[in-house]
């Protein structure tokens, strides 16, 4: 059998351990003495102040600034232009013609009646306000159809002359009787009421073959009837 192979390693030595330890105390010396060469500065704290924002604060912050615009300078004002001078008239020029005179307003005739130009008494049944009116005429005797048709072409015919005057009712006897020859009704001492006065009126109305339209009219208006009367006339102050 083989003998089984031993291997020895020598012995430290007995001042090994304070061999090494003098060697760590020499690195340790070498180290001190290059920091010290180096003369690093120390590092100083610095504090950084922080303030919050909110998010509309920061979008302001942060949006870029709006366009300038441009400047916009307006022009100098112009001077005034030169009046035309006036030419000279000459003198074999005709002279300018005056205007025409304003057409003269209805007056009364010989007759001291006015004579309007055109009848209004269809315009005031075809009113919507006549439509009651306009149903009872067929119904009337003749006499008073006629009396009728008259009274509504009257308040047409007074307000037309003259816009102060809104006649609302017209009675053809409350001062005289009436009289009627043919198509033609006389009423010499009629009576108007507007604005709930009364007012004296003697007007001629003719009206057509078939009782249903006024062909011709004229008319005057009289002074105030004192109300004193209005009661004995039978001449009421509304309705």
């Amino acid at each position: 059998m083989m003998a089984a192979l031993r291997t020895r390693f020598p012995t430290p030595a007995p001042g090994l351990p304070v061999a090494a330890l003098l060697h760590a105390a020499l690195i340790a010396w070498l180290a001190s003495v290059a920091i010290q060469q180096f003369d690093i500065a120390p590092i100083v704290e610095q504090s950084v102040e922080v303030e919050l924002q909110t998010p509309a604060e920061f979008e302001a912050l942060t949006r870029p600034p709006p366009p300038v615009p441009p400047l916009v300078v307006a022009p100098p004002p112009l001077p005034p232009a030169p009046a035309p001078a006036e030419a000279a008239p000459h003198a074999d020029a005709p002279a300018p013609s005056p205007p025409p005179p304003p057409e003269p307003a209805r007056q009364p005739g010989a007759d001291g009646l006015i004579h309007p130009p055109r009848m209004l008494s269809q315009r005031v049944l075809a009113d919507p306000r006549s439509r009651g009116a306009l149903a009872a005429l067929p119904l009337l005797a003749p006499d008073e159809r006629v009396e009728q048709l008259c009274g509504l072409e009257a308040m047409g015919q007074i307000h037309d002359w003259q816009r102060s005057f809104e006649p609302d009712r017209v009675t053809a006897y409350a001062l005289g009787d009436t009289k009627r020859a043919g198509h033609v009704l006389t009423a010499e001492g009629a009576a108007f009421r507007s604005r709930r006065r009364w007012y004296g009126l003697r007007f001629a109305c003719t009206v057509s073959a078939d009782l249903k339209r006024v062909t011709a009219f004229a008319f005057h208006v009289g002074e105030p009837i004192p109300q004193s009367r209005w009661e004995a006339l039978g001449l009421p102050a509304v309705h």
